[in-house]
């Protein structure tokens, strides 16, 4: 199984999206610049009935200009320090392969993150179709019924849980399977699950008919036995193969 993160995707797009920031900052510097010198040149005297309109052009320049400046810097941010790896998913990775069942027609495809698709942790990809994880390294008690998710505090009380794991995995389940199906691979199945990295004595999780499967780090072989790997058929190599290519483009 190869563990392997889209790097190169990801390099491509931080620089477009850097390239776009330029683009967009020099428009705003543009603007700036001629807002600035409509209103200190003044092109036409403060007694014209129009100069309001004149004024109100230069100071809406100088205004939107700043604005579309900040904006171009934020996108540069972005675009330098958008993730390129992550360490959970790498280490999801490397369990899984450590436990030598999976062979070379599966892809453990880690840090996938896309314009019309969005972020994931991870996803396996294989014959039995594609797992896509929600990885987190959460310490505490847990409880999760159906998609509802409560977390204990120090008191001993039972609030809800900060985020929603089991939300997030199916909002992402959705966001692949329609991507998939625009990409005509509709057919290939999508599945999730949930997994904490801590071990059991630092987290622990009470179930009761969970919308998307859990499971520990380290038994997670174990729990994908009776749910993803139960069938080990559902699609075809090629069909593999360009949902591979597709996920790495």
């Amino acid at each position: 199984m190869e563990n392997i993160a889209p790097v190169r995707a990801l390099n491509r797009r931080s620089t477009q999206l850097l390239q776009m920031a330029f683009i967009i900052l020099a428009l705003g510097v543009l603007l700036t610049v001629i807002g600035a010198l409509l209103t200190t040149i003044l092109l036409i005297p403060r007694i014209h009935p129009l100069f309001w309109l004149y004024d109100l052009a230069g100071n809406g320049l100088l205004i939107i200009g700043i604005v579309v400046v900040i904006v171009a810097i934020i996108i540069g941010i972005r675009a330098l320090t958008r993730r390129k790896e992550n360490d959970l998913a790498l280490m999801t990775g490397d369990v899984l392969n450590q436990s030598n069942y999976f062979d070379g027609r599966y892809s453990f495809i880690r840090n996938i993150n896309r314009s019309g698709l969005g972020y994931f942790d991870a996803v396996l990809l294989g014959p039995p179709g594609v797992l896509l994880f929600r990885i987190l390294d959460s310490k505490g008690n847990y409880a999760n019924e159906a998609a509802n998710w409560l977390q204990q505090n120090k008191q001993g009380e039972w609030l809800p849980f900060a985020t929603n794991p089991t939300k997030e995995a199916v909002d992402d389940i959705q966001h692949l399977r329609d991507y998939l199906a625009r990409n005509r691979l509709d057919t290939v199945p999508v599945f999730g699950i949930i997994v904490f990295t801590a071990g059991p004595g630092a987290v622990q999780i009470a179930e009761k008919e969970p919308v998307v499967p859990i499971s520990h780090l380290h038994s997670l072989l174990q729990n994908l036995s009776g749910q993803f790997l139960a069938k080990q058929d559902r699609i075809p190599q090629e069909t593999v193969t360009a949902t591979r290519r597709l996920l790495l483009d």
